[in-house]
């Protein structure tokens, strides 16, 4: 199979100030991608400065946007602005996300409010908004950052877990759907990943977890997704001791069973 070329294609990215998003963002611009850019308001000077440095380094073309994708109409507000901007978009991928950990019944509601609306709500929307465009040019990549904890519900993140388990499902069938258009939807699936989204939401420096899974650095999480991206590698869980857990071991393990060793694994 031939890898997919990216060069001189139009790539939107959410959640590009830092993190795997980030990391995203320079594999793409290496390869001579041109990049539109996203993130919240506050992270404004650092998606601007960084969107220069990747011009200057490779040569291609950025825009930046500091949208917030919860708010109702975040996601087409992005989506228009990117395509007035770009002329079109190529390669949609979906990172922006946070993460609260906690008791679900102690952590505050309008946080995990926000929470799902970026993780699952907004991923949805652009992802049904970016497909139209696709459809009608036979041709595209959509990125949808799901999660290993999408496999098993997540003891102290329940919602978070919840969120990304729709992304999970969303993308898989969507791609199924796709099947022989010249459409792709990708669901990458991460580990626990050294980002600021873990630090922002009180996760515990040590998790009993980390020592099965890993704490991963983001960039190489980036290199081994845009990888399976290139391939057409459409599910893919990096690491073969997460492959093993999420796709063969939490299968196979009744759930009363899972979630009590969960709950031990999960507690700071």
């Amino acid at each position: 199979m031939s890898k997919y070329e990216v060069r001189g294609k139009n790539v939107l990215i959410t959640g590009a100030a830092s993190g795997i998003g980030r990391e995203f963002s320079s594999l793409f611009a290496a390869d001579g991608a041109n990049l539109v850019l996203d993130d919240l308001p506050a992270k404004k000077g650092n998606l601007e400065q960084w969107a220069k440095e990747l011009a200057g380094k490779y040569g291609v073309k950025t825009w930046t946007f500091n949208i917030d994708l919860s708010l109702e109409d975040g996601p087409e507000q992005l989506y228009a602005s990117a395509k007035a901007a770009a002329g079109s978009i190529d390669v949609l991928i979906n990172d922006a996300g946070t993460l609260e950990y906690g008791d679900f019944t102690d952590v505050d509601y309008a946080r995990q409010v926000f929470m799902v609306k970026t993780n699952a709500l907004a991923l949805f929307k652009l992802t049904w908004l970016a497909l139209q465009d696709m459809k009608k040019a036979s041709s595209g990549r959509i990125i949808n950052m799901s999660s290993c904890s999408a496999f098993q519900p997540t003891i102290y993140h329940a919602a978070y877990g919840a969120s990304k388990a729709f992304v999970q499902s969303l993308s898989e069938a969507v791609n199924a759907e796709l099947s022989g258009t010249g459409i792709k939807v990708f669901a990458f699936s991460p580990p626990y990943t050294k980002t600021p989204l873990l630090k922002a939401a009180n996760l515990p420096e040590k998790l009993r977890w980390f020592a099965i899974s890993g704490l991963w650095d983001p960039a190489i999480i980036a290199k081994q997704g845009y990888r399976a991206f290139k391939h057409g590698k459409t599910i893919f869980i990096p690491g073969p001791m997460n492959w093993l857990m999420h796709s063969v071991i939490v299968r196979l393990t009744p759930h009363n069973l899972l979630n009590m060793i969960s709950k031990i694994m999960m507690k700071g």
